[in-house]
């Protein structure tokens, strides 16, 4: 009886929690779905209207969900060969790493990343959008080739966490992520920067 009764009270602290992070998910989605004409304007501010230092935030914005998702695993040292013993719930809880705060603005990096890009499937309507608040073809014509790219600077963010994640005890596959994840937006940024001028 005293445990189901922990268990039941675990779940009423949780459910208020659980309900909240869906509202704020949700609430997020909305802000990206608008976020397209300030985020395009602020970059097309910043880069002065030049295509290569426009470039550069795709590349910067695209890479932060990799670094996000990947540094913290890649400087966490490894656990201890011997392991102190635990005498209260919150000394396990010390113990037990989590990058749950990290990997939460990982993926809020990653779904902010694709507002300022066409969506390769049907770049139409945002690229419209850029041309309107960019004035430049070159800017646009950038970030359709962009968009391909990204998709690869993502998926070599997310690897980069699994190979800090899984090698943590060896220092070089650290660094290797680390390599991984600074170097795929620098390498999109060469690409693109080479196929549009």
């Amino acid at each position: 009886m005293p445990e189901a009764r922990g268990v039941s009270r675990r779940v009423s602290a949780d459910l208020p929690v659980a309900v909240g992070a869906a509202l704020a998910f949700v609430a997020y989605v909305w802000v990206l779905v608008h976020a397209t004409v300030p985020l395009v304007t602020v970059f097309g501010f910043a880069s002065d209207g030049r295509p290569k230092l426009y470039a550069a935030f795709l590349a910067g914005l695209a890479g932060l969900p990799g670094l996000l998702l990947t540094l913290p695993r890649a400087f966490t040292p490894p656990p201890s060969a011997v392991q102190p013993s635990v005498r209260s719930r919150r000394q396990a809880s010390a113990l037990r790493r989590s990058y749950l705060r990290t990997d939460v603005l990982g993926l809020a990096a990653l779904l902010l990343a694709q507002v300022p890009l066409p969506a390769p499937w049907g770049p139409a309507g945002k690229a419209a959008t850029i041309a309107n608040i960019t004035k430049s073809p070159e800017i646009v014509e950038l970030s359709a080739t962009f968009a391909n790219y990204s998709i690869a600077v993502f998926a070599i963010g997310i690897l980069g966490a699994v190979v800090a994640k899984v090698y943590g005890h060896a220092a070089a596959l650290r660094v290797l992520a680390i390599i991984l994840v600074v170097g795929a937006p620098v390498v999109a940024w060469l690409l693109v920067v080479r196929a549009v001028s």
